[in-house]
């Protein structure tokens, strides 16, 4: 046996100790012991938990389940294994029927398992028998009609209406015995007054009595939604009726609403199917009913629910996550509880995963539009180039040009951003630059939604010396004319508007910028030139001259005509005018023949024009204040626009007096009167006006510590309103952080109104303005924020004042909690560098695929195999062919992996993590990889790492030789302790470091007081063990009464240093000296130091040290860190004279005269 099992089980059989009274030779016991060995560890208290785990699963028989459990059972060491298995099957499986048979009687788990075949064989022979297309999982019952109210539209009450088991498409009115009332259809005499009285007749528009007994127009008979339950004839009595389960089927009606019957948490309910629905429903009574034992608990919901039409919110009370169960499937779905007794409704999707309905989409017929985006099919899709036309930028030459710094970027985006600028290049937006240019901008780069990146050139330097063109906006007034009598309106959208027109050659240096792999410029004119929105209203504008029936705003072109066939018209000599000039749209932005269009702000149809009353909701949103200081605030903002609103002082007097001292506060109905007639009078035609471009425009913001405010003003006139309320993550920024938030979200906001033209914004932040002039880096967020403001022509004005002076400052603490967050791009940027800044890990698999595809490493692999080392491409390995081998599609050297051309940078990248010194950083490369020319690559890397230039400090010539102190008996023998700190955060750093090993330890401290500091070592010398000698120096908690308690009390030496003399604790400060340097880089990167000390903590303790050539892991725990390098699967290296090398070293390492060699592990 011990032959064929191979010379890896020999030996360990050979280390086995032997039973007593049994031989070597003894076969049974050989097997014993070999099995003893091998046989996986198994944790009890785990495999119970997966025990108890198991369920039933919706189709599974229950012999099949029955041994599956046994399989889980062998493992959870249970004295009595049926009993177990019993009670589970009873808990988990998926028959109520046996459940409650088991839960009447004592079975046997043989008898529960007979049972439980008898039910589904029988359950099976039913369905067949009876031939049904729903599964019916009754055993026995008997005729039971059930009643159902049916659920209208209406608030009128009805009677109830009586459905037997058959599907029943008809109704008829039980006989009562009381008497109906002609004008309700209710029950005479009624205790109170008759419901329909001062009521409209919905038939013939008469007062005083309901539709259904309508007289003049007798209602028809209309099908109703009808649920029938399928029951076998021999039910039992009403208290076992949990024990039966029922078929429920909706049968469709054109008229009435869908009601269906569905189980969640074993209580059958009536809901509604609301396929416009996005959540589910539940009013507080059904909750009540599921939850009756009180188990659940309701999680706050995550957003608020509007109905249709509707900004209040309902009253959600909360949501559970619940099984919803019909007889053919079931889904685990979120159901939104709300307060009252409503009724329920359940979610398109919920609905659609039970199967309950079927979707059919039936197309709109409008042949004439149709017929045209056949015509002209080529204008939609991709991105065109405008025939004929030139854009030529105007460049000031008295502005001197100025090249950028690069912008380093991360080494696990470049492949995106590579594929990203071949799609430029073949699309002719982008080029390749030869030759000098005097012009050079960095480049930023942002995630998309759909995985890929968008490049955004920072053009701020290169906006200066771009002169802007002068050129007309259409205002309202011409809109209003020129729409005048239209009744059909076609709004067409432009596919990359900008990247349509191409740069004249002498204006593309302007836009150069640079990349990893070298500089580009720009084909065509770009989203972040300053003068762009001029040029491209006044190049569209000339394109569509001379067309009836059309304007347009930027890239959005309406169309328009006073009847279908002048629209039409109209809208086919626009389209033939872009064809003309290849110009392409995107479709799904594209609205043809509508009687009523979104354009400019404002609302155009066959009636005339109206504002867009999004303008407003920030106004019609807001809350009532709740202090005298939010009164202030609000009569502040509404102070600036007073001389418009008529009877002022009147409107705010009941507010004016809550704002006096000494008067206690109340809000009555004569206050919120007050409030609502304010509101209207800030939201009416007095104050509010027509944006018109020629007028100065402003806009005002503020940010709050839960909203947004932001207000669009013209000579003292309010256009629009804005406000939104903070997501989680942007309310714990800070305050300037907010703030700026609110800069770049009303300028995006009232983008319609200024983009083209130059605005000024107000704050009242004064530090943004040293923000907004400075062309330095700041924090990832604001340099985001700031190129999202490169578009437009804005300057930034600080408007000092108390809250009650700012006018946006009412409305950002009172924000519209309806407005839709827009997606949080600056976050998702922060997120997307955050990500990408660290190397991700290198593993095998990585190597060997990458080894595949590189013909070099498969001419070096085919000349290991052939000996034949004549080729070109293998003359670099020749020297060191007999060091190679080839292992599982890789190759080594010795064993070490020899690393493919394309995963090099990354290696070296992988080893630099924490920033160590050339000579450290080599080590740990030589540790695990190997490739040509891998010491000039580190060097160079190194060379050209900012971080570690500006955080590594000048090297000091030694003036005498040192005497070093000799190397500890044993592994942590003798150890040392110091400190670095205190840090910006107030915390410090305390390390202890083995002086044999030198393995360090390292804890963060918020004090280093003697109590601060004995848990911290109490907590290292439980992992590494008590030393005999502690060295430190003679700082406060060392020289304590508790630390010279501790040091009695577990039994070591502390032995301090000669006072003013920190040489005498080398190893420790020599430590401090690299570590300082791993958190200054971790400063200059704007990165967390604490992240960044663990990472430097890793590669460390994986580094060979200069002095003892062997890592401090490997000579204290005796085996190799892994790091986030790829090392081969070798067998394990036996210690065994660890302790005799590292001594040698380290007395040659000592005997030698020290050199200091530039970037040596500073």
């Amino acid at each position: 046996m011990l032959h064929f099992a191979g010379p890896e089980v020999d030996e360990i059989f050979d280390t086995l100790e032997d039973p007593e009274g049994e031989a070597d030779t003894d076969y049974e016991a050989a097997v014993g012991k070999l099995t003893k060995y091998f046989a996986p560890q198994t944790n009890i208290a785990y495999e119970v938990y997966n025990f108890r785990q198991a369920r039933q699963n919706q189709g599974e028989s229950l012999d099949s389940y029955h041994v599956r459990l046994r399989q889980l059972a062998k493992t959870c060491d249970f004295t009595d294994i049926d009993k177990e298995m019993k009670e589970h099957i009873i808990l988990s499986c998926t028959s109520n029927t046996l459940r409650r048979r088991a839960l009447q009687d004592e079975y046997s788990l043989d008898k529960l398992l007979k049972v439980g075949r008898s039910l589904e064989i029988s359950e099976s022979q039913a369905r067949h028998l009876e031939g049904r297309d729903q599964a019916i999982n009754s055993v026995r019952g008997r005729n039971r009609s059930y009643q159902m109210r049916r659920n209208y539209s209406s608030r009128e009450d009805k009677p109830p209406t009586h459905f037997s088991k058959k599907n029943i498409h008809t109704s008829k009115q039980s006989k009562e015995p009381h008497q109906t009332c002609r004008n309700c259809g209710g029950h005479f005499p009624h205790k109170q007054v008759c419901p329909a009285k001062d009521k409209d007749c919905r038939a013939c528009g008469k007062r005083g009595h309901f539709a259904r007994v309508c007289r003049t127009n007798p209602p028809k008979s209309k099908p109703v939604n009808a649920v029938a339950q399928s029951l076998d004839k021999n039910r039992p009595n009403d208290d076992e009726a949990d024990e039966y389960e029922y078929v429920y089927t909706v049968n469709k009606s054109p008229n009435g609403p869908p009601i269906c019957l569905i189980e969640i948490e074993g209580q059958r309910l009536n809901i509604m199917i609301d396929t416009g629905a996005s959540v589910n429903l539940i009013d507080e009574t059904t909750y009540r009913k599921i939850n009756r034992h009180g188990e659940r608990r309701l999680e706050k919901a995550e957003r608020h629910i509007y109905s249709y039409g509707s900004s209040v919110p309902l009253p959600v009370l909360g949501t559970f996550i619940a099984t919803i169960k019909t007889p053919d499937m079931s889904t685990v779905a979120k159901l939104h509880v709300v307060k009252g007794s409503f009724g329920n409704l359940l979610s398109f999707v919920t609905a659609k995963k039970l199967n309950l309905f079927q979707v059919s989409v039936n197309a709109v017929d409008v042949p004439y539009p149709e017929c045209l985006r056949q015509d002209y099919k080529c204008l939609f899709g991709g991105i065109g180039k405008v025939k004929g036309r030139l854009i030529k930028l105007h460049i000031d030459p008295q502005v001197k040009p100025k090249q950028q710094p690069h912008r380093r970027i991360p080494f696990h985006v470049r492949k995106d951003v590579e594929k990203e600028l071949e799609r430029l290049e073949k699309l002719d937006i982008i080029e390749k630059v030869d030759g000098p240019t005097p012009w050079v901008s960095p480049i930023v780069v942002v995630p998309k939604d759909s995985g890929e990146v968008r490049i955004c050139v920072d053009m701020r330097e290169a906006n200066q010396a771009v002169k802007r063109e002068k050129h007309l906006m259409p205002t309202v007034d011409d809109l209003i004319t020129d729409l005048n009598g239209a009744t059909v309106f076609s709004k067409l959208d432009l596919s990359s508007g900008y990247h349509q027109f191409e740069l004249s050659p002498e204006s593309r240096n302007i836009t150069t910028f640079s990349t990893h792999v070298g500089l580009r410029r720009y084909n065509r004119l770009l989203f972040g030139i300053n003068a762009a929105a001029e040029i491209f209203q006044n190049a569209i504008e000339e394109i569509l001259a001379g067309l009836p029936g059309c304007k347009n705003i930027s890239d959005d072109i309406i169309v328009f005509g006073r009847g279908q066939k002048e629209h039409d018209t109209n809208l086919r000599g626009v389209l033939e005018r872009l064809k003309q000039y290849n110009i392409r749209l995107k479709e799904e932005k594209c609205s043809f023949s509508q009687s009523t269009i979104m354009f400019y702000g404002h609302i155009f149809s066959a009636e005339g024009i109206k504002p867009d009353p999004k303008k407003i909701d920030a106004i019609k949103a807001m809350n009532p204040p709740e202090c005298s200081s939010e009164v202030k605030s609000l009569l502040g903002m509404a102070q600036y626009v007073s001389r418009f609103i008529p009877d002022y002082a009147k409107i705010t007097a009941p507010l004016r007096s809550l704002t006096k001292q000494g008067v206690d506060w109340k809000w009555t109905e004569e206050e919120q009167t007050a409030l609502d007639n304010l509101k209207e009078a800030l939201a009416g035609d007095k104050v509010m006006t027509y944006f018109d471009p020629r007028k100065k425009t402003e806009i005002v913001v503020d940010a709050s510590p839960v909203g947004l405010g932001g207000l669009l003003m013209q000579e003292g006139n309010v256009v629009s309103y804005a406000s939104r309320t903070l997501s989680e993550v942007e309310a714990r920024y800070s305050q300037t952080e907010r703030e700026m938030l609110a800069v770049v979200w009303a300028a995006e906001h009232f983008h319609l109104y200024v983009y083209g033209s130059k605005f000024h914004i107000i704050t009242d932040h004064k530090p943004l303005l040293g923000i907004f002039k400075s062309s330095k880096s700041t924090s990832t967020r604001i340099d985001r924020w700031k190129l999202r403001l490169m578009p437009y022509d804005c300057q930034l004005f600080y408007r000092p004042g108390r809250n009650e002076e700012n006018l946006a400052d009412f409305i950002s603490r009172h924000p519209n909690a309806s407005e839709v967050q827009e997606q949080n791009v600056a976050e998702a940027y922060t997120n997307y560098v955050c990500i990408n800044a660290v190397p991700k890990a290198m593993t095998i698999d990585d190597v060997e695929v990458e080894t595949q595809k590189d013909p070099t490493m498969q001419a070096v692999i085919k000349a290991i195999e052939t000996d034949n080392w004549s080729t070109p491409e293998v003359q670099e390995y020749t020297k060191i062919k007999q060091e190679l081998t080839v292992h599982k599609g890789t190759i080594l050297r010795g064993n070490r992996l020899v690393i493919p051309p394309t995963l090099r940078n990354k290696a070296v990248d992988l080893a630099h993590i924490g920033h160590q010194g050339v000579v450290k950083t080599k080590r740990l490369l030589r540790e695990k990889v190997w490739f040509p020319g891998i010491d000039k690559l580190t060097e160079e890397k190194i060379r050209n790492c900012h971080p570690c230039q500006v955080s590594t400090p000048e090297s000091s010539k030694r003036s005498e030789p040192l005497k070093m102190t000799p190397l500890p008996s044993g592994l942590w023998k003798e150890v040392c302790i110091d400190f670095a700190g205190p840090y910006p955060s107030g915390e410090y750093i305390m390390v202890v470091i083995d002086e044999y090993s030198r393995f360090p330890e390292v804890e963060i401290l918020t004090s280093t007081s003697a109590r601060a500091v004995i848990p911290k070592l109490d907590a290292i010398f439980s992992r590494q063990g008590i030393p005999d000698v502690l060295k430190s120096d003679n700082g406060p908690p060392f020289t304590s009464l508790e630390f010279k308690k501790f040091a009695e009390h577990l039994g070591f030496q502390h032995r301090r240093i000669t006072p003013y003399w920190p040489k005498a604790n080398g190893e420790a400060e020599r430590f401090m000296r690299t570590l300082g340097k791993s958190i200054r880089t971790a400063t200059v990167e704007a990165r967390n130091w604490k992240q960044d000390l663990y990472k430097f903590l890793r590669q460390y303790r994986a580094t060979p040290h200069s002095t003892t050539n062997i890592s401090p892991c490997e000579a204290l725990n005796q085996r190799k860190l892994k790091t986030t390098l790829p090392e081969p699967d070798l067998p394990r290296v036996i210690y065994d004279d660890i302790q005799r090398k590292m001594e040698r070293r380290d007395a040659e390492q000592k005997s030698k005269e020290v050199e200091l060699r530039m970037f040596d592990d500073r």
